[in-house]
């Protein structure tokens, strides 16, 4: 997975469906963004104390044992192969798991010398979900900072097109098991995602600046044609 993501989602309706109190949320939104980069603001669904909830956490994990939290611009994946065993990520892996809803992602194909960007999404329209790790970190004199990364597999078919690695997309009915289960199921779960779950278009090469934004960024490229899936 490259490190690009929309978040344009009606969250009443993707909140209420992951079992969270939407009455309790006071008109909790979050400004859409169709170019999410690292080091830029999420959201994250987590249980706390047997309660489910949602935050708003920025993207590049920070262990709480890091010095700076700088380090988080590297850490916004992490590989399903290792999490269980890296020191930035065992301890959240164990500990504090989180699922990351998006629209879908971005992924860079190469061919011929150049990379174009695809924009990738559940074939169904629905909300996707990954799976994702959170932590907690407080720099001196810096605060309190929540952070996330996403966790990412070998591709399936489809995405084998486009990329070495995915990310881990949950279905609805893992998401209780992989907030709450034990470390060896929720490494279960860690899987590419089934055929015919995503689809995904060329789109423009604008995508490639994390300054540009707008809806406009998932549309098709003309020059690249058509859909698969």
């Amino acid at each position: 997975m490259c490190g690009r993501f929309v978040l344009d989602l009606e969250w009443g309706d993707v909140l209420a469906a992951l079992g969270i109190d939407v009455e309790r949320l006071e008109g909790f939104n979050v400004a859409p963004s169709w170019n999410v980069g690292p080091m830029s603001p999420g959201v994250i669904v987590r249980e706390h104390e047997g309660t489910r909830e949602v935050a708003v956490a920025r993207w590049g994990l920070v262990p709480g044992w890091a010095k700076e939290h700088t380090i988080g611009a590297k850490m916004f994946n992490a590989r399903s192969e290792t999490v269980r065993e890296k020191p930035a990520f065992r301890s959240a892996f164990a500990r504090r798991r989180c699922v990351v809803p998006m629209n879908g992602f971005y992924e860079w194909k190469a061919s011929a010398g150049e990379k174009q960007p695809w924009y990738v999404t559940r074939a169904d329209g629905e909300a996707m979900l990954c799976a994702g790790l959170w932590e907690y970190w407080e720099g001196a004199g810096e605060g309190a900072l929540e952070t996330f990364s996403v966790i990412t597999t070998t591709p399936n078919a489809f995405m084998s097109g486009l990329h070495d690695r995915m990310p881990c997309v949950l279905e609805p009915e893992m998401v209780g098991g992989w907030l709450s289960s034990g470390v060896d199921e929720a490494q279960a779960m860690l899987v590419p995602a089934a055929e015919g779950v995503l689809r995904g278009h060329a789109v423009s090469k604008r995508v490639g600046n994390v300054r540009n934004d707008g809806p406009g960024l998932i549309e098709p490229a003309e020059t690249q044609g058509g859909l698969f899936s």
